[in-house]
């Protein structure tokens, strides 16, 4: 084990130096504990002389339609946050795991108020995090990774769906829908949150449900295309798909056999469109406008007024359902790209 390593490991167990604020939490908040764990003077001293906060959002996230909504409400909560001397970057890593590690290393060096980053791999996000957190800056997870960092003495909340319970909702919506068999794509090869929907979807739905992994399925839609149409030649029996991104569902509704029961998780015009149109049942919908939004604006609250949110459980943002009886409603607001 290197000395790199075993900081993280020392950090990340050693309960008796650095109790997690969840933890803190749960058993009667920081001033129950003392505050010595967080080294309360020197995070009351940052907070009281801060005249900027400095916020890095590093997401494992593209520039495609669910994304571009995220990125939507970071936007618009710096623009309403600017009286309170805000400054936020974003990086946004196209499932690049180095290149996410790089925009968190990054805002260390540059030495940030908070981190707000999505969690698909843990595992490789545990040393630059661990590091944040012991330099002291605040890490608030975001769409993916709830639970992944409780133990960070740093860390705050998360803010996003749980994972496992949309999955569920989508396995209800398949057996409302008479389904027999649904076939869930999964589109990134190391995103935990992608395999808990599909698990979700298995513990509710009363018929077969089986997975398709196509990697960076975005990144090469006919060959995306080409498998879904060899899947259901293979599997004659399945008259039911789940895609879990817009820009997967879309092209993959368009590949299954006619008259396939196909639902999706978020939402972009496209879906909408053949949600109001019968080509799609449903739409999974966790908000990813606030997924961006919340975290920036409990930044500025943390670092001016010491406020902290979720009282050791997840900010939800969702999930709710799209279907054709509200889709309308929906609708004018992703054109505008907030929802």
């Amino acid at each position: 084990m290197g000395t790199q390593e075993q900081t993280a490991e020392t950090v990340m167990n050693d309960e008796s130096s650095a109790l997690s604020r969840r933890g803190l939490f749960v058993s009667g908040g920081l001033l129950a504990a003392g505050l010595g764990a967080f080294g309360a003077e020197g995070i009351a001293s940052a907070a009281s002389t801060a005249t900027t906060t400095k916020i890095a959002v590093v997401t494992h996230g593209d520039t495609g339609s669910f994304w571009s909504v995220f990125k939507a409400g970071v936007d618009q909560a710096t623009k309403d946050m600017k009286a309170r001397g805000v400054n936020v970057t974003q990086v946004y890593a196209n499932n690049d795991v180095s290149k996410q590690v790089s925009g968190i290393n990054a805002a260390i060096a540059s030495k940030v108020n908070v981190i707000a980053t999505s969690v698909p791999d843990a595992s490789a996000l545990k040393d630059p995090l661990t590091k944040a957190s012991a330099k002291g800056i605040e890490i608030i997870t975001v769409n993916s990774g709830e639970g992944a960092f409780d133990s960070l003495k740093t860390y705050e909340v998360h803010v996003g769906q749980s994972e496992e319970i949309a999955g569920e909702g989508a396995g209800k919506q398949f057996n409302d829908a008479g389904a027999k068999s649904v076939v869930v794509v999964i589109h990134e090869a190391s995103n935990s949150g992608l395999t808990d929907r599909a698990k979700g979807v298995k513990a509710t739905f009363k018929g077969t449900t089986k997975t398709l992994l196509i990697p960076n399925a975005k990144a090469d839609i006919p060959g995306t295309q080409a498998k879904i149409k060899a899947y259901f030649a293979a599997n004659k029996g399945t008259d039911a798909l789940l895609g879990l991104d817009p820009d997967v569902t879309v092209p993959a509704q368009q590949a299954a056999p006619a008259g396939t029961k196909v639902g999706t998780f978020d939402v972009n015009p496209a879906v909408i469109t053949g949600i109001k149109g019968g080509k799609i049942l449903f739409a999974i919908d966790q908000q990813q406008y606030l997924q961006g939004y919340l975290p920036v604006v409990f930044a500025v609250l943390f670092v001016n007024n010491l406020n902290t949110v979720g009282g050791g459980k997840p900010v939800l943002t969702g999930p709710g359902i799209i279907n054709k009886a509200n889709a309308a409603k929906v609708a004018a607001l992703a054109a505008k790209g907030t929802r």
